[in-house]
């Protein structure tokens, strides 16, 4: 009996730490944030509603965008934008990838959807998408998310979302990914350093150190997490950005489901000896006691 009390006190006290204490602290140390904003809703003055057409956007896309952008960008056309330090993303994907929320906002004012003005103060040239705020009208926005959104696939793989949505800036080497397409085409790190201010790293092992719930506020608002960052605001839809941490999570956990099935027979091990060694130091004291 004594030791049933003592397993109880124990008990009472794991729990006041685990549900109690740890918490407390972790809520000191990391302050409560906002939801993550899939609307986009500081951008609503910059924001189109109009029905597009996406014929017309087409034409649009050809004539403004073509220029730096394709719809599937061939591998030696990757290497070509590389050698002179533009990485333009392919845009038969950005339907999908990207909220039209946001997307009008940037066709509309890049910097300020990215949250780079303050960044790029006084250097806003660096930023080649600088160039294209305020000259489009907000139905020829609307027609460029029509065609964007008609092009788009729709359904994506993980992998493919990250290298689309990702790889031009950052890479994964743990699965081979060096720049877009497994090539190493990725925008150079000085080119990024020059204008952000701090290269970007490697995200092999990002979702180890950070969790699910900190990289989903991070990407959908880098500001918002880290004031200062050099990460822009890249204005993934909610379904995006969970495949891109779904990704992150297969990479940098790839033993998780091995691990937990595992944990649960080392617990089901100690259970078992724990109670062995109850009924060994019954036993052995029985005639003490």
């Amino acid at each position: 009996m004594k030791e049933i009390k003592i397993l109880a006190i124990l008990a009472v006290i794991v729990g006041v730490i685990y549900w109690g204490v740890e918490p407390l602290a972790h809520s000191v140390f990391h302050p409560p944030k906002a939801p993550a904003d899939y609307q986009f809703s500081d951008l609503k003055d910059l924001q189109v509603s109009l029905q597009g057409n996406a014929e017309k956007g087409k034409t649009l896309v050809e004539e403004n965008c073509a220029g730096c952008h394709n719809t599937k960008t061939p591998e030696n056309e990757l290497k070509a934008r590389n050698a002179n330090g533009v990485m333009g993303p392919d845009l038969d994907t950005m339907g999908y990838l990207y909220a039209p929320e946001f997307l009008s906002a940037f066709l509309k004012d890049p910097l300020k959807a990215t949250l780079l003005q303050e960044k790029l103060k006084g250097k806003e040239d660096l930023y080649q998408m600088s160039a294209l705020a305020g000259s489009l009208d907000d139905q020829q926005i609307a027609d460029i998310i029509a065609y964007l959104t008609s092009i788009a696939p729709k359904t994506m793989g993980d992998r493919e979302v990250f290298v689309d949505a990702c790889s031009r800036c950052h890479d994964i080497k743990y699965d081979g990914i060096n720049g877009v397409k497994g090539i190493k085409v990725a925008t150079p790190s000085n080119f990024l350093q020059e204008y952000l201010g701090a290269p970007a790293p490697d995200l092999s092992t990002m979702f180890r150190s950070k969790g699910e719930h900190y990289l989903a506020l991070f990407i959908n608002d880098p500001q918002k997490m880290l004031p200062g960052a050099s990460m822009p605001r890249i204005g993934l839809t909610k379904q995006a950005e969970a495949q891109v941490i779904a990704y992150m999570e297969s990479i940098a956990d790839a033993k998780k489901q091995e691990r937990e099935s595992l944990g649960v027979k080392i617990i089901l091990f100690c259970i078992v000896m724990a109670f062995i060694a109850y009924l060994w130091k019954r036993k052995i004291w029985k005639d003490l006691h």
